[in-house]
């Protein structure tokens, strides 16, 4: 019954099964990667309910049982409990049921345990693509974690780079002011110093006799 519960599955997206829970195909949109694109496809998404029953279905799902078995919807509904509590007895008692094109169910502990299959339920593929850079188009780009295009980015790095050239100019205009002024004012003051050195004179002494004469 598991291939027919699957085609159903697929086409309706949603299907409950008595006692184990509900599954639902929730669509995934295309991934953009580096390089690649992934394709849209769907995901199963798995609800445990224990107290899940049959007449949650509609009354479809039980019309095709009834057509692939060849008996009327009501034993079609029959046959669907009575498969659902037999996979419950199987989980309970440990074993791991595998639903073909669906995933696995198992029951480790109280709670029932689906994995879905690995392989993402979607008719492309993903494609190889690589970003093209136009001359004279705007490009968004991410910068930590704000979006701009790739000409505001340009324009920033510019300003950025101004910015860094002007304090640089700042700093050697002050510098060399400063040994302008140092070396002025250590040329004044030692000119000063010489020129007094040069006026001052020192007094001559002379020693008092160490004798008189008689």
């Amino acid at each position: 019954m598991f291939p027919i519960l699957s085609a159903y599955l697929y086409q309706e997206k949603k299907i409950t099964i008595p006692g184990i829970g509900r599954f639902e195909l929730i669509p995934v949109n295309a991934a953009t990667g580096f390089e690649t694109v992934e394709a849209p496809g769907w995901e199963i998404r798995f609800t445990e309910n224990q107290a899940a029953e049959s007449n949650e279905n509609p009354e479809g799902l039980f019309t095709l049982l009834g057509s692939k078995e060849a008996i009327s919807r009501d034993e079609s509904r029959i046959q669907f409990e009575e498969f659902a509590r037999n996979i419950l007895v199987k989980l309970n008692d440990q074993e791991i049921i595998e639903w073909e094109n669906v995933g696995v169910l198992e029951k480790p502990d109280a709670l029932i345990v689906f994995t879905p299959r690995a392989l993402p339920l979607s008719p492309f593929t993903g494609i190889a693509a690589q970003k093209v850079l136009r001359e004279h188009a705007a490009h968004p780009v991410l910068i930590g974690e704000k979006e701009t295009s790739l000409g505001a980015a340009k324009e920033q790095l510019q300003e950025l780079q101004t910015g860094k050239n002007k304090s640089k100019k700042t700093t050697w205009i002050v510098l060399a002011a400063v040994i302008v002024i140092a070396t002025l004012f250590f040329l004044k003051n030692g000119c000063s110093l010489q020129s007094a050195a040069n006026q001052q004179q020192v007094p001559v002494q002379k020693p008092e006799p160490t004798y008189k004469q008689p």
